[in-house]
């Protein structure tokens, strides 16, 4: 008895980066959680909320690493997600420090972040599935970092809102780019 396959299948390879999408997916959704968390937990202590920053940060970086780590730029990706785990050391590392600084650290982050990530996903658009969600994220990224920057006098409640919001979202689109197939993939032809 033999099995019949579909001519469709006969040539198709197996996806290899099928790992480090679905890895990428994970972090991203545990970023989604931290983000959430931020979210619905505004009047919690500075010291929580420096806390929860620097692991959505770090989360954040993990992740960053994770979506370039195959493209050539992977320099950038690194480059990127160390900027976000050092943003996010700091923050935990620190949790006395005074909402202004917090706000500080999280701006510059952010920013720094942001402009970096469009730049490596114009760059690497032909390598990296997906490339416009996370030149999305960096857009987010730098917006919330220049409302960070710009009001530092933020009370943990404001602070807390805006983080949430810019992790949640970054999460998100960091899922969506690991998860939803690109329309290169969908225009591929599909044998006869």
């Amino acid at each position: 008895m033999t099995a019949s396959v579909s001519s469709a299948y006969t040539g198709a390879n197996p996806s290899k980066h099928t790992g480090m999408r679905i890895a990428t997916a994970v972090v991203g959704l545990a970023t989604v959680i931290v983000g959430v968390v931020l979210l619905f937990n505004p009047v919690g202590a500075a010291r929580t909320l420096a806390l929860l920053l620097g692991l959505a940060f770090v989360l954040g970086g993990l992740l960053e690493i994770a979506v370039g780590w195959d493209s050539r730029s992977r320099w950038g990706s690194v480059v990127l997600g160390g900027i976000l785990v050092a943003g996010g050391i700091v923050a935990m590392v620190w949790p006395g420090v005074t909402l202004w600084v917090l706000a500080l650290v999280t701006g510059l982050s952010l920013v720094l972040h942001g402009i970096g990530r469009i730049v490596l996903a114009v760059m690497a658009r032909h390598e990296i599935q997906g490339w416009p969600w996370l030149a999305l994220a960096g857009g987010l990224g730098v917006f919330f970092g220049v409302l960070a920057l710009a009001w530092p006098e933020a009370t943990v409640l404001v602070l807390s809102l805006v983080l949430g919001a810019q992790v949640t979202a970054f999460g998100l689109l960091l899922m969506a780019a690991a998860l939803l197939p690109s329309a290169r993939n969908s225009t591929a032809p599909t044998g006869a």
